[in-house]
């Protein structure tokens, strides 16, 4: 589906929403003033996603959840690992670098700190359309780009032909950077802009 102008700059809207309600959580876990920009927002077509996301050899710590409700899909935060380390490190206190390949404790940090990301991503989306979205329990790997959305792609259901993306950076630490990608099933990017009355 082609997406307007308008229809892009209520997703922004969305994107900057979805940014607040992440930089609140994370500075209530962070236990420091956390803020959260939205330098950029798209929505693609599908086959577009590697040339957004960047080299599909380069590892990321890839968050991955499962969108259930109206209108499912799937939710995805990649954080670059040197992005991921310094937010394990943060919400350690250390000063240490965290093995995120193996370390469980780091591995169990990050999980619920892309659980915050993504579940405020699709607070927002739910409060703009009115169609609630639950978020399944967080996995993640620490992969090749490629490695992992192989996987993600290979799960079951239709993919819409539209991916939605933000790309998000944190400020209050080192520099941060991250993207969340909506992937949503066939039909749901339609639906939620439809009930949003866009």
């Amino acid at each position: 589906m082609e997406i307007t102008q308008f229809q892009l700059d209520a997703l922004r809207e969305i994107g900057n929403i979805g940014s607040g309600h992440a930089a609140t959580a994370l500075s209530t876990l962070l236990q420091r003033r956390i803020e959260m920009s939205v330098p950029k927002v798209w929505a693609i077509p599908f086959e577009q996603i590697a040339g957004i996301i960047g080299q599909l050899d380069t590892p990321q710590a890839t968050i991955y959840v499962k969108v259930e409700g109206e209108a499912p899909g799937k939710a995805v935060f990649f954080f670059p690992v040197e992005s991921a380390e310094i937010v394990v490190q943060t919400l350690f206190g250390s000063k240490e670098t965290m093995d995120l390949y193996t370390d469980e404790m780091a591995q169990s940090a990050l999980k619920e700190v892309g659980n915050i990301l993504v579940s405020s991503f699709l607070m927002a989306l739910t409060q703009f359309s009115g169609i609630p979205l639950q978020p399944s329990v967080p996995a993640l790997a620490v992969d090749m780009i490629g490695a992992s959305l192989d996987a993600i792609f290979l799960e079951d259901g239709m993919l819409d032909d539209t991916v939605l993306f933000i790309d998000t950076q944190l400020t209050g630490i080192p520099k941060i950077e991250g993207q969340f990608v909506f992937l949503p099933d066939q039909g749901s990017m339609e639906r939620l802009l439809g009930a949003m009355g866009i």
